[in-house]
């Protein structure tokens, strides 16, 4: 599987079985240059929500002093308020909706700055209103890094008509 991506651009990529899916994001996924969204959030079920925040951040000597602020600022800009973002940032993964698990996975991707962000499966078990959030994730990252790619990778064959994608790859 080869391919380039163009800075800017939206990609989707359709896989047709959870193989294809896996074997891509293997050869794709190079930390922190690309950072992922899944499902789960990729969260660590032990460690409160913060400790899932700065966790990668630290580790790739990305941490700076206005973090915190930076992190209100972030999950701001999705929709949540000071108040709602500290009780948020309290709790451990389990006692979050599917919905607060990618919002933690985003804003910790932004955190990282990376060039491509990977939206794997984000659709599934999000309300309609949830799903028009998720939406806007990518137009929130934009803001802070235009130049930096976005690829969507599902199972939908019409996951294209929802993100307007420049470009399709089928596996």
């Amino acid at each position: 599987m080869l391919f380039e991506l163009d800075k800017g651009y939206r990609y989707s990529v359709v896989a047709h079985s959870e193989e294809d899916k896996n074997s891509f994001l293997e050869l794709f996924l190079r930390p922190p240059v690309s950072a992922i969204i899944s499902p789960d959030g990729g969260l660590l079920n032990n460690i409160r929500v913060d400790e899932n925040m700065l966790l990668p951040v630290s580790y790739h000597g990305l941490l700076t002093e206005p973090i915190e602020r930076h992190i209100t600022e972030l999950f701001g800009e999705c929709g949540w308020n000071v108040a709602m973002t500290h009780e948020l940032l309290n709790k451990i993964p389990s006692q979050l909706s599917s919905y607060q698990k990618r919002l933690v996975a985003f804003v910790r991707s932004v955190l990282m700055n990376p060039s491509v962000m990977v939206y794997d499966s984000i659709w599934g078990g999000v309300t309609k209103v949830e799903m028009e959030q998720l939406q806007r994730f990518d137009d929130v990252f934009r803001r802070y890094s235009p130049a930096y790619t976005a690829v969507y990778i599902d199972f939908d064959t019409q996951l294209n008509s929802q993100i307007h994608a420049n470009q399709t790859f089928i596996l």
